[in-house]
């Protein structure tokens, strides 16, 4: 195992402790995506500013929503 897939789990773990709203989840998905296209690079789960782990946690959140609706 790498950084890389560690950061994986480590995010997966961490999404699934936050309790957020489907609605709130794409909301910060949404806000993630700018936050991409003015950083060049996604918001990190690990971040030390709260507000970048929200959106990590949002993206993640948002992410195991739209896996549960494709299965249903």
């Amino acid at each position: 195992m790498d950084e890389k897939v560690l950061k994986q789990v480590q995010s997966v773990i961490s999404a699934k402790k936050v309790k957020i709203s489907p609605e709130e989840a794409r909301d910060l998905a949404e806000r993630a995506l700018r936050f991409k296209k003015e950083r060049g690079r996604l918001p990190e789960i690990t971040s030390q500013d709260a507000w970048e782990k929200r959106m990590a946690e949002g993206v993640a959140a948002f992410a195991r929503y739209r896996a549960q609706a494709s299965n249903a």
